[in-house]
């Protein structure tokens, strides 16, 4: 068990980020000391680490990431219990299909933007290589005497 603090460090989310997503029910609320202080589980800390992740790296909205951790929660309380019926596996099937196609869409982007950035950089590589060769003739242009 982590208290808050660890959480911070081990996750690179702050205190306040960790209440927040707490108050608008990303996470769970986790178990509390009998001081009233947030104690995480080793669960708890590796679903944070994918909830920041997936925020800062592959740029999540928090809502994207609410619908997502929701839709988690349903399929294993669920599959808990007594499982899905047809209709709920049908809405299930819908969100996830929805989720794919969106992460699909910013693979395509970031792709793109990749792609970008390669060429930028074969750019710079070219001036850089122009400039050198022009500053070794404006070098070999010049005499120096003493």
């Amino acid at each position: 068990m982590y208290l808050i603090d660890d959480v911070t460090k081990m996750t690179g989310l702050t205190k306040r980020a960790l209440r927040y997503y707490e108050e608008i029910g990303l996470i769970l609320p986790p178990q509390r000391t009998k001081g009233n202080a947030r104690i995480y589980s080793e669960e708890e800390v590796k679903e944070l680490k994918k909830v920041a992740e997936a925020k800062e790296v592959l740029g999540f909205s928090l809502q994207e990431l609410q619908q997502f951790m929701s839709l988690k929660r349903m399929i294993e309380e669920r599959s808990e219990q007594q499982g899905l019926s047809a209709k709920e596996i049908t809405k299930i099937e819908n969100l996830l299909e929805n989720q794919i196609k969106m992460m699909d869409f910013k693979v395509v982007k970031m792709q793109a933007f990749k792609t970008e950035l390669k060429q930028m950089r074969e750019s710079a590589m070219e001036i850089h290589e122009k400039t050198k060769g022009e500053m070794k003739e404006w070098k070999d242009s010049i005499q120096i005497t003493d």
